[in-house]
């Protein structure tokens, strides 16, 4: 997967500007922790905090992943609570990204 490609059409492509800066951290966390496109891949939502320098409720991270999936980057399958807050991930697909 040519992961500098995808970053590259994104940065050039008319999506990059409509995009939040927490949108694009996580698109970029997605990326990075992703080993092909339109498989399930699993990422730790404390790994998604960190990042984002917060901590996400799960409409927020619903929000997030809605405008990524809006612009044809990632889908969201499913966001699994953990115990007590901890140990939750999100389960999402990368897509190839069709820039127009």
């Amino acid at each position: 997967m040519d992961k500098i490609g995808f970053l590259r059409g994104l940065s050039t492509s008319k999506y990059f500007s409509l995009l939040k800066n927490s949108e694009l951290k996580l698109y970029i966390l997605l990326l990075v922790n992703s080993t092909d496109t339109d498989a399930p891949e699993r990422i730790e939502l404390e790994q998604i905090e960190r990042a984002n320098g917060k901590n996400l409720d799960s409409a927020e991270l619903k929000s997030m992943m809605n405008s990524l999936e809006r612009y044809g980057l990632a889908i969201l399958d499913e966001i699994i609570d953990g115990t007590g807050g901890k140990d939750g991930e999100m389960v999402f697909r990368l897509q190839r990204p069709v820039f127009v």
